[in-house]
């Protein structure tokens, strides 16, 4: 909890964080805590991210809409006490898979779809802390079925537009309106991509028209969840689209000049317009793009920056100083490495930043299995990097 040893308050730090000016403190941004993590923290049963909260919501599904809508309650006030136990300024709802299974094959076994029909399985496993679909007969898509997948987009767009617009931001602007200055509200929206499968990366190829027919549909959505969010005063807006791995974007430059670019820049220029901080996020390598994002679309923000991947908050300081980073630190070295070695891992970071336009966090995940020491040593290394600035 916040005291009166600050100047300002958790809302103005981010503020003065997304703003380039000089926080009192770094502030605090990590996208998901794993639920034995969270648990660890506060001493009790929560739900607060990762595969882990995947499958209790997939229980919670089956057991009926009122007991969906419990687990929703629990869910939203575990990540708001976890915030306040580690004193994270930044809250968003993690991501949740929306499968809702129609029966449970196991203990650990879920099937949603149509049982006789199109279907997929979804298995928990133990062993990897993992909630992942392990079979699902979708009729496979050709690069060919992109004209008509197109042509059927096309025709909806103007309808998930509007509805966009009417309900994008509501669910941030409620908490924000509860939470007050105590903590920022961010929403997720204006997502761009082509797709990561490999028949979606051929489609890119052998049928750029509808790919890009496709993108139109998804940018005019975005906007119209862009003009919705601002509307209800929510002024960070979580986008992007997952599109490098650590080796670099899966595909080409060209293709992201040619089909996502024009996009993003008006994308981006909407929310300038807006007052709204566009965030682009992916992990990986985005060394090859990275100009077309900052400088010729100008996104503000950058999410899920992969230290692993060779984007380390100093190396894009010097490239690009007016970005504002969203969390640096690597999940699997708050896994893998001791308390004392986090520590300092986490403070080489805060001194690449400077102590301006950085939130401090993981900038993924914080895994299952991390020990709570480790958290608690980011954490430590944020606030004794205070008395620096």
């Amino acid at each position: 909890m916040e005291t009166n040893q600050f100047s300002m308050t958790p809302y103005e730090r981010c503020m003065a964080a997304i703003e380039g000016r000089m926080p009192d403190r770094v502030p605090a941004y990590t996208p998901s805590i794993a639920c034995d993590v969270a648990s660890s923290i506060l001493g009790r049963e929560a739900h607060t991210g990762s595969p882990t909260l995947w499958y209790a919501a997939a229980k919670a599904w089956l057991a009926g809409e009122n007991a969906y809508a419990d687990f929703h309650q629990k869910h939203e006030e575990d990540i708001i006490e976890l915030n306040r136990a580690l004193s994270i300024e930044i809250i968003r709802y993690p991501w949740l898979l929306s499968i809702k299974p129609v029966m449970q094959l196991d203990e650990y076994t879920f099937l949603s779809g149509v049982p006789d029909g199109v279907h997929q399985i979804w298995r928990w496993d133990e062993a990897s802390m993992n909630f992942c679909k392990t079979k699902d007969t979708t009729p496979k898509r050709r690069p060919e079925d992109w004209q008509k997948l197109a042509k059927l987009r096309m025709k909806t767009v103007s309808v998930s537009a509007e509805r966009a617009r009417k309900n994008a931001g509501i669910r941030e602007s409620k908490l924000q309106e509860r939470l007050g200055d105590e903590m920022m509200v961010v929403a997720g929206g204006g997502g761009l991509s082509v797709g990561l499968d490999e028949v979606s990366l051929m489609a890119c190829i052998m049928e750029p028209g509808a790919v890009g027919d496709i993108l139109d549909c998804q940018l005019e959505v975005a906007l119209a969840q862009m003009e919705g969010i601002a509307e209800r005063g929510i002024k960070v807006v979580l986008g992007g689209g997952d599109m490098a791995d650590n080796k670099g974007p899966i595909y080409s430059p060209q293709v992201f000049r040619d089909l996502i670019l024009p996009r993003l820049k008006k994308l981006a220029a909407l929310c300038k317009k807006l007052g709204l901080h566009y965030v682009w996020r992916t992990d990986g390598n985005t060394w090859l793009v990275s100009d077309m994002i900052f400088d010729e679309a100008g996104v503000p923000g950058y999410g899920e920056v992969d230290r692993d991947a060779t984007m380390e908050v100093g190396k894009i300081r010097d490239k690009y100083p007016d970005v504002v980073l969203w969390a640096n630190a690597s999940g699997d070295a708050l896994f893998r490495r001791s308390r004392d070695e986090v520590y300092d891992y986490c403070m080489t970071i805060l001194n690449e930043s400077g102590g301006k336009r950085y939130f401090h966090g993981v900038s993924n995940t914080i895994l299952p299995g991390t020990r709570q020491e480790n958290v608690r040593a980011m954490m430590e290394a944020r606030d004794d990097f205070r008395l620096c600035l």
